[in-house]
This record gives C-alpha cells, structure tokens and sequence, in this order.
C-alpha cells in the first residue's frame, strides 16, 4: 500500500510515498507499527512519552484524520489513501514529559515555520516576560530564543527558531500544552 509522509517525515523516509506490506484489513496501529520499526527515528515523530499519538501528528484516511475516526483502531479499508502529516510547528520534544531537576539538561526544541518575532508574541501571549532580545521568562520557565538552522524540505527551505527551555515540570508541561496549540497555524 502507498502511504505518503509530509513535510519533516520525508527526509527520515528518504522519500515522499513509500510502500508497505500493511495494507488494507490491517490497523493504522500495525501501519504505524510498521513505519516505525522500518524507521525508527519516525517514534518520536508520532509518540509522546506515554505511547500516544503526538496531538500534532495528523495520519488522514482517504482526507479524514483518523482521530475522528477509531483512532489506531481503525481498520484500513481496500480503497485507502493514506497521508502522513508532522506537527506543522516543529518542536519534536515539545510533546515529551520533562524532568528539569536541578542537574537536567534543558529542552531544546525547533519551531519551523515560526519566525522569532512570532515565537516572542506567543511567549507573551502566554505570560512571558522579555528580559533581554533573546531571553523571556515566565511563571516557572524560562526561554532562550535563538534563529534556527534552515531546514531544507526538498527544493524548500523553511526557517523557524530554536528555543532552549529550563524551568519546574509542570509549568512546562502547561507551556508546551499552550505553545502546541499556537504553533499548529502554519507559520504565521
């Protein structure tokens, strides 16, 4: 069956459609089970740290996303077209449970598509304040803001901002709750 990838997933596939032995009368689960045995790199491009299906990650049935429909569950029927879509924002590890201890490392994520005047206004939105050009804090977080590397998509170079994250857990938890939901718009 050809599923076709979008986006960030298509440099991990090494392509725009690829074939796979799951095909119709299976479920999205072994469809995706598939994906990511094949490209590992693809898990933490669908799961969070729970095993659930990233919010952003949208996998469409014949133009209907499956979470509308039996989610994994789902059974592939003979007619399907299936397409893959990332987070439009970007930010894999925005998704991911933190542990900010005293010793941990900061979370570093990448907002393609994100322009980092836009990424301030959100920050701001979201209760931030500036403290210098590159550095907002919040209640319990704190942000520093850097230009991403261009991410060359195909023929497409898409730029966005690298934020570098440090704060309690679950502040950042509800940051990146609120975050997620602004940086979904594609790129503006």
């Amino acid at each position: 069956m050809e599923v076709r990838m979008y986006a960030t997933l298509r440099p991990i596939v090494g392509r725009a459609a690829i074939e796979t032995e799951t095909g119709p009368g299976a479920t999205f689960q072994a469809l995706v089970d598939e994906l990511t045995a094949r490209w590992p790199d693809l898990t933490r491009e669908f799961f969070n740290a729970d095993g659930e299906l990233h919010t952003g990650v949208h996998i469409l049935l014949n133009g209907r996303d499956i979470r509308y429909l039996d989610g994994l569950a789902t059974i592939i029927p003979p007619d399907a077209q299936v397409r893959i879509f990332p987070p439009v924002g970007g930010g894999s590890n925005s998704f991911y449970h933190v542990d900010t201890a005293v010793d941990a490392q900061p979370i570093i994520n990448d907002y393609y598509g994100v322009p980092l005047w836009l990424m301030k206004e959100y920050l701001l939105d979201l209760g931030a304040d500036e403290i210098t050009p590159d550095l907002m804090t919040g209640s319990g977080w704190r942000a520093a803001l850097r230009k991403a590397e261009p991410r060359a998509i195909g023929s497409l170079r898409v730029g966005g901002v690298t934020a570098e994250f440090t704060g309690e857990p679950a502040a950042l938890d509800a940051l990146f709750g609120q975050l997620h939901v602004k940086t979904l718009r594609g790129g503006g």
